[in-house]
């Protein structure tokens, strides 16, 4: 029953956020803040991940891929970040999306999932 409250809450806050960016609501410009969105889209994608295994949408060989894949996007954001640091703004931005394309690709699988049974 928590897992379905929680996956209630997901679509609710994926519908409150896709309403605000068509109210013009600013999306994130700088460098840091489009950082902080990606980790917010990890945390999120994990979160998801489990929600999804407790429901039985997803077994645990799935969600163990699905964590090394946010793994994966996490690290690339902790070398754009380094790269953004030391200055090396065109490859920090190519980590930023390479990363994003990562929790992008995830959040259709995520998405998918959750309509699905086991």
């Amino acid at each position: 029953m928590q897992a379905n409250r929680f996956q209630s809450f997901i679509l609710a806050a994926c519908i409150v956020l896709a309403g605000c960016a068509s109210m013009g609501v600013p999306s994130p410009e700088t460098f840091n803040q489009r950082i902080a969105v990606a980790v917010a889209s990890v945390s999120a994608a994990r979160d998801t991940a489990t929600t999804l295994l407790t429901a039985g949408k997803i077994g645990k060989e799935d969600a163990a891929n699905i964590q090394k894949q946010a793994d994966v996007a996490r690290e690339g954001l902790d070398v754009a970040r380094r790269l953004e640091v030391s200055g090396d703004m065109i490859d920090a931005a190519s980590r930023l999306e390479m990363a994003n394309a990562i929790m992008r690709e995830l959040q259709k699988y995520l998405t998918l999932k959750q309509g699905a049974p086991k």
